[in-house]
């Protein structure tokens, strides 16, 4: 039987306070369910979490750290029931970012250099115009995007070199 009493005698003799017991957050571990579907999610789009096993391992965490950048989540590489929320959600949508839609199409780089050229137009800098989706493009996409009342998210998709396109009045 538990003995809350004799628990809470020994983690005071230790300089725990009760009131730092209460404020202690609860990790709740993802259950070997969680984490096989989240394995099963990441591997059909393309990020490699190692073999399904249902077991956290440095490969699975490296393809949750993949798919929260590629979908512009905050990268933790936990695995958790809110991930496998956003990648059955991203499953159900074509299982792709739109650059990794690009990218299978072989388009991305077409579509990054004529994203670029057209921000430059707009006045906004995007560095090089290298067909490279880095940093600075993606700033300047998100500040497109901002004024131009369009979801934010940085990525080169055909709905934004549209929107450029409409901008310049192509």
């Amino acid at each position: 039987m538990f003995d809350h009493r004799s628990t809470r005698r020994r983690l005071l003799g230790l300089g725990v306070s009760t009131l730092a017991l209460a404020w202690m957050p609860v990790a709740h571990a993802a259950t070997e369910a969680t984490i096989l579907s989240i394995q099963e999610g990441l591997a059909t789009m393309g990020f490699d979490p190692g073999i399904p096993d249902g077991k956290s391992g440095s490969n699975t965490e490296r393809a949750i750290k993949a798919f929260q950048a590629e979908f512009g989540y905050a990268v933790t590489g936990e695995a958790t029931d809110t991930l496998l929320g956003q990648i059955n959600t991203a499953l159900a949508a074509g299982g792709a970012s739109p650059e990794r839609l690009l990218r299978r199409e072989g388009l991305l780089r077409a579509y990054t250099r004529a994203v670029q050229e057209a921000l430059v137009d707009l006045g906004y800098d995007p560095g090089p115009i290298d067909g490279t989706v880095g940093p600075m493009t993606r700033d300047a996409i998100r500040a497109f995007e901002g004024a131009n009342a369009m979801a934010v998210n940085g990525e080169v998709s055909k709905p934004l070199l549209s929107a450029l396109n409409t901008a310049r009045g192509l």
